[in-house]
């Protein structure tokens, strides 16, 4: 489908049509059409009337069957445009709730992406009953038909229902959080821009396939693995990816999944450092104030600066300068594997929840059951057999070094 791309811009600021066609692109449109005007709003038409008419033409001449906007609009600027212009016209917003719908397969991933849509919808039902009794538009089709507090009522219930739902779901995701608490191994998040290489660097630590591709939002519903990062035990995390003036009912809809993210242990945020410096430097504030929304703003982060195949050396170390980074950083390459093991090594060096350990227990078959939860739940250095005796020397979890020093009441046991 044929779509033009508009944002209005007040004087002094940036557009922001590239990441908008990159935003259709995903939803399978083809952009034909860019506008950029920098003018106040317009209440009639959010843009000037001259680029309506600029952009009549346009649809006519090439055949476009939608437009987009950037801007949010008003339920009658979105009916007058659609009037004016005889296609559908919608927002970012909605665009990216349609991406979001493309790429959801749980089923807890489609219930959040359908309460935000009636949410959205909700805001504007009674406004859009009422223009629609003027005179069916593209958009407004059969809405003419209800009185607007029926249409209304009816937008409440189904949210009534979906959340509902969502709270039995919750619920189970709750207790598999307990579950994986009772091991007493650190949580780890892969947080960042969306496109910044997340589910590439998941799939190499935790030897998985999730799906990979170009396309911004591929991942809506995280997945969890254990991994062994410097030999430390871990569960990691692939979550949803950020984006900039993300729609505050998208956070809301998703705030149960994000916030796993201020549930963890560690952030890696990731960052694609192959981007030119203003956009490196737009992609980590965004980032950073998402965190901060959904209060991860105490968890420690580690910046993992991705793409550097994309980059020379000196382009990679002149941004770095130049940006100041607020947290420690590693810069790799997920895609060839680059670098890898210092990630993991300054991942090691940031998990909490690991002591170090030397202990001689007795070797009995007490001792051989533990043995086989350090080999599972712990970095294990050296585990040295004797007659009657084992010597471990492990980085472990505080459940099992005190189990160790219980049963090493007669033998050595050493911390650090």
């Amino acid at each position: 489908m044929k779509v033009a791309i508009i944002h209005r811009v007040d004087q002094g600021r940036e557009d922001n049509l590239d990441e908008l066609s990159e935003l259709c692109r995903t939803a399978g449109y083809e952009v034909v059409y860019r506008i950029k005007q920098v003018r106040s709003h317009h209440p009639e038409y959010n843009i000037g009337p001259g680029k309506v008419e600029e952009l009549k033409k346009a649809v006519k001449e090439l055949g476009i069957e939608k437009i987009v906007f950037e801007n949010e609009l008003k339920p009658v600027q979105e009916y007058n445009l659609a009037k004016k212009l005889g296609v559908p016209v919608i927002t970012r917003t909605q665009l990216i709730l349609e991406i979001f719908t493309l790429h959801a397969s749980s089923l807890e991933a489609k219930l959040q992406i359908k309460l935000a849509e009636l949410k959205y919808e909700l805001s504007r039902a009674k406004e859009k009953v009422r223009l629609a009794k003027k005179g069916e538009q593209p958009g407004f089709h059969g809405l003419g038909a209800y009185e607007a507090d029926v249409y209304y009522d009816e937008i409440h219930k189904r949210i009534v229902s979906i959340n509902r739902k969502l709270e039995t779901i919750k619920k189970h995701m709750d207790l598999i959080r307990f579950e994986r608490k009772k091991l007493g191994l650190p949580i780890i998040s892969l947080a960042g821009y969306t496109n910044a290489g997340k589910s590439t660097l998941f799939n190499l630590l935790a030897s998985e396939n999730v799906e990979v591709n170009s396309q911004l939002f591929t991942t809506l519903t995280p997945t969890t693995r254990i991994v062994r990062l410097d030999g430390k035990p871990a569960f990691l995390s692939d979550t949803v990816g950020f984006i900039s003036n993300l729609p505050t009912l998208l956070v809301e809809a998703f705030y149960a999944t994000l916030r796993e993210i201020a549930l963890s242990d560690l952030i890696l945020l990731m960052i694609d450092i192959s981007d030119p410096l203003h956009i490196v430097e737009n992609k980590l504030v965004t980032s950073l104030n998402t965190l901060n929304s959904i209060g991860a703003n105490g968890v420690p982060i580690l910046l993992v600066l991705n793409k550097i195949d994309l980059a020379s050396i000196s382009d990679v170390e002149k941004k770095i300068k130049q940006l100041n980074l607020p947290y420690d950083y590693v810069a790799i390459s997920a895609k060839n594997g680059w670098n890898i093991k210092s990630l993991e090594e300054k991942v090691s060096q940031m998990l909490r929840g690991f002591i170090k350990i030397k202990a001689t227990i007795p070797l009995d078959l007490t001792s051989t059951k533990i043995i086989k939860e350090l080999y599972s739940r712990s970095k294990v250095i050296n585990i040295e057999y004797n007659n009657s005796s084992v010597k471990v020397e492990v980085e472990t979890t505080l459940e099992l070094a005190e189990k160790l020093r219980k049963l090493s009441d007669r033998g050595e046991f050493r911390v650090g």
